[in-house]
């Protein structure tokens, strides 16, 4: 009979454990050789006493003022799951730790790949946008997950089969997590030209070409998935109008900074504020309501174009030309960011990085608001009609249920699931 141990690759399979002075060495059955430090490993212990299993968070019982600095292993071996089990002597004679094998592969610092971040796969213009069925990513966990990863890689799938309805729109929005509460009162919008109030207000249901843009430059934090449903195309010329547009932001970033390092340190480090102010608009919560509720918003936000984080990588573009207002910047570097400004304004617009497509009813556009700029080709007949649904979700939601389908992909227990990065997730899906 195989043995779940057996099943597993060799690289999570211990095949030999020593000592040191100061930590283990383990051999792995795949050759790699590993060395975890006995205070990192007495502080990780997940044993009763150390660890709350039902809170999954430290118990009690792990005292770091009492834990000794200089632990020392009385007895190291291999139990009979292929897990290292220590006990430990010295002030803590009689402490028992055991470790998870594939976790502490997961997490192993002599491995140079686990200590580099995925990087996302840039795209241009010849990017194939990934299509998923509506019904298959509802029902099965294996589709959702490949979706989410997509989002990850690419940050743009479509998903095509939608019922053409909001209750189905919500199901698939849901189905990774809660919507994102909307400074207005829906959380789900309907673009729709038909209607002159919004019109008013807002660029995105008016003629002409809608640039391309990440949304709410203005929160404080933006949103992190945009799902657009087309519920409705009807375009008596058969052209090219309000055609879909995507760019990937981290690819310009690129680009720029190939290009001219000084236009992107100025984008990185300088501040190009957003701002939105909206006061007595109203709207209604549902159609069935027989008055609008008003809603007042005002808005400000300093933003870097391309944010970075504490590795010097792009993880963010924040980017409205519509929502831009002055400049707070020392004078002698306005030309300079203005530049900076124009140019990634001009890439956007480049048709070596710009994706056009028809997003056609029943079909759900979904972008990471945080690197794929969206817009629209221009609308010039007022006989063309063309619905669409949006919604937002947190960026945190997201990756949270990416991070439990990993989780269960694993076949790990919670215990040792919690804490790992989402690249030690990525590692221990494929454990097997």
């Amino acid at each position: 009979m195989t043995t779940v141990l057996q099943q597993l690759k060799p690289a999570f399979r211990i095949a030999s454990v020593a000592t040191t002075n100061n930590g283990i060495n383990l051999t792995w059955k795949d050759g790699h050789e590993s060395f975890y430090h006995n205070l990192w490993l007495r502080d990780s212990c997940r044993c009763p006493d150390c660890f709350q299993r039902d809170t999954l968070s430290l118990n009690s019982g792990h005292d770091l003022l009492k834990i000794p600095l200089n632990p020392i292993p009385q007895e190291v071996t291999l139990n009979r799951d292929g897990d290292l089990d220590i006990i430990w002597g010295g002030e803590e004679t009689g402490h028992h730790s055991v470790f998870d094998a594939s976790w502490l592969r997961a997490h192993c610092q002599n491995n140079p790949v686990l200590q580099q971040k995925l990087k996302p796969q840039l795209w241009d213009s010849s990017v194939s946008i990934p299509h998923f069925n509506y019904h298959e990513v509802i029902k099965d966990d294996g589709k959702l997950l490949l979706f989410l990863d997509q989002m990850v890689e690419l940050g743009v799938v479509i998903i095509d089969d939608a019922p053409k309805n909001e209750e189905s729109f919500r199901a698939l929005i849901e189905r990774v997590g809660p919507l994102r509460q909307r400074y207005h009162p829906t959380n789900v919008f309907t673009l729709d030209r038909t209607n002159t109030n919004a019109q008013a207000i807002q660029h995105s249901y008016q003629v002409g070409v809608l640039r391309n843009h990440t949304d709410v430059t203005a929160y404080d934090i933006p949103t992190g998935l945009q799902f657009l449903e087309c519920l409705l195309y009807e375009n008596p010329d058969n052209d090219r109008q309000a055609y879909s547009t995507i760019v990937d932001g981290f690819k310009l970033a690129e680009v720029i900074k190939a290009e001219n390092p000084w236009f992107y340190e100025l984008l990185t480090t300088e501040y190009i504020p957003a701002g939105r102010r909206r006061l007595c608009v109203e709207e209604k919560l549902a159609e069935y309501e027989s008055s609008a509720r008003k809603y007042e918003w005002e808005a400000y936000r300093r933003n870097h174009l391309i944010n970075l984080d504490d590795n010097g990588e792009v993880y963010q573009i924040r980017y409205n030309h519509n929502t831009r207002i002055p400049l707070e910047v020392a004078y002698d570097k306005i030309h300079d960011l203005l530049a900076a400004y124009r140019r990634f304004s001009q890439l956007l617009q480049d048709p070596e990085y710009n994706v056009e497509f028809l997003l056609t009813p029943g079909q759900i556009f979904v972008v990471n608001n945080w690197r794929v700029l969206h817009g629209r080709t221009g609308i010039w007949n007022p006989a063309l009609k063309r619905i669409v649904l949006g919604a937002y979700l947190e960026e945190e939601t997201f990756r949270c249920r990416r991070r439990i389908l990993l989780g269960d992909k694993t076949g790990m227990s919670d215990l040792w699931l919690m804490g790992c990065s989402d690249h030690a997730l990525e590692i221990l899906a494929d454990r097997y």
